[in-house]
């Protein structure tokens, strides 16, 4: 009897045994993966109503989309307005600056509180679809109700311009006109930004003017608001003496227009 327990107890303990052993060399996992996912859709009406992204370095103000309730997925949501200013009428060829773009300072009130920026046109592209794009602008006849009702000979020169893009990947960016480039009264649009296949995505400015130098302007000593205004010589208007001008104001209409179907050769380089 003592012999059945002693082997009763020797198998048990084998068991024992062999229970540990297949612990000691299972798999450990001490490093394991897991996926993670986003997906991303062009914007639409439903999300709501673009902003304009002010250039930097620029004032704190807040500029509204030419067109309120501009949505995406590709908007113009910023275009410049020209005024070229009160001029005395002269028999000599002249060329005027126009006259810095004014907004007010955010959280104010009051016209003593705008101040003057850099004009710009902006487009943004949340289409997600890196096709590229082209802006371009167009200009009408300088015309008034009098008897002399076309500035005839009047231009538009862009004297120079840089870009602005809000993307991290510089490569992205869209291309600049040249510098020089005109603008005929009902001539043929001419592209200020194009963004060729691969570029463009996000918002991207076109930008006319230094605003240091406006900012300088603004705040010199002798600087009367009341009489005085900003030049931004960066866009510049052309009228030929021998044109007959009246004494009212003249206006023109500048139409921007964003194609999706850029030129091979990007943004023409001729004046």
């Amino acid at each position: 009897m003592k012999f059945i327990r002693l082997a009763t107890i020797a198998a048990l303990s084998s068991t024992i045994l062999a229970g540990g052993a297949v612990s000691v060399f299972a798999d450990e996992a001490r490093e394991v993966t897991t996926n993670g996912q986003v997906e991303f859709r062009s914007a639409g009406e439903e999300d709501g109503e673009l902003e304009v992204i002010n250039p930097e370095p620029g004032p704190d103000v807040e500029i509204k989309p030419e067109i309120p309730g501009t949505t995406g997925p590709l908007s113009i949501v910023k275009a410049a307005t020209m005024n070229f200013g009160s001029q005395v009428i002269s028999n000599q060829d002249q060329t005027y600056n126009m006259v810095a773009e004014m907004q007010q300072l955010r959280g104010t009130e009051g016209d003593e509180n705008k101040v003057p920026y850099v004009s710009f046109a902006q487009v943004q592209d949340l289409r997600g679809t890196n096709i590229g794009w082209d802006l371009q602008v167009s200009l009408s006849d300088f015309t008034s109700e009098t008897q002399n009702n076309v500035l005839t000979g009047a231009e538009i020169e862009f004297v120079g311009s840089r870009i602005q893009y809000e993307g991290s990947n510089a490569e992205n960016a869209p291309t600049a006109h040249e510098d020089g480039l005109t603008l005929l009264p009902n001539g043929a649009a001419r592209s200020v930004m194009t963004a060729a296949q691969g570029q463009g995505a996000g918002a991207s400015s076109v930008v006319w003017g230094d605003q240091q130098d406006l900012t300088a302007q603004f705040e010199a000593e002798d600087f009367d608001p009341e009489t005085d205004v900003v030049e931004n010589g960066a866009i510049q208007l052309s009228i030929p003496g021998s044109t007959a001008k009246d004494a009212t104001t003249y206006t023109s209409t500048l139409t921007w227009e964003l194609t999706t179907t850029p030129g091979e050769d990007g943004p023409e380089t001729d004046a």
